[in-house]
């Protein structure tokens, strides 16, 4: 089977204004499989997909993981944001996405 993503977001972490942050990003392995994600600011995310890494979310459905949509960015007034693909809305929108504050600092 062919490598699914290089990545998987599986939570995110947003400010009070409901911008995404941070989110956990997991490193998909050759199998994919994947292990215990890291928080990784937003920046960092777009840099790697600026890179041309392919970044999925995921979420749990129980008794599995299911895989998402593709993660992109956009721009917007100077600012750039993450979203997933085929979305028109601009501003970041993982809102499937576990919010992590209350799990995991």
């Amino acid at each position: 089977m062919a490598k699914l993503a290089n990545f998987f977001i599986s939570g995110v972490w947003k400010d009070v204004n409901d911008n995404i942050t941070h989110v956990l990003l997991h490193k998909v392995n050759d199998d994919n499989s994947f292990k215990f994600g890291d928080k990784t600011d937003e920046q960092t995310v777009i840099k790697l997909l600026k890179q041309k890494f392919l970044i999925k979310t995921i979420t749990w459905g129980y008794p599995d993981w299911s895989i998402g949509a593709e993660v992109t960015y956009v721009s917007n007034n100077g600012r750039e944001f993450l979203r997933t693909v085929a979305n028109a809305t601009v501003k970041d929108n993982l809102d499937n996405s576990l919010n992590m504050k209350p799990i995991r600092s």
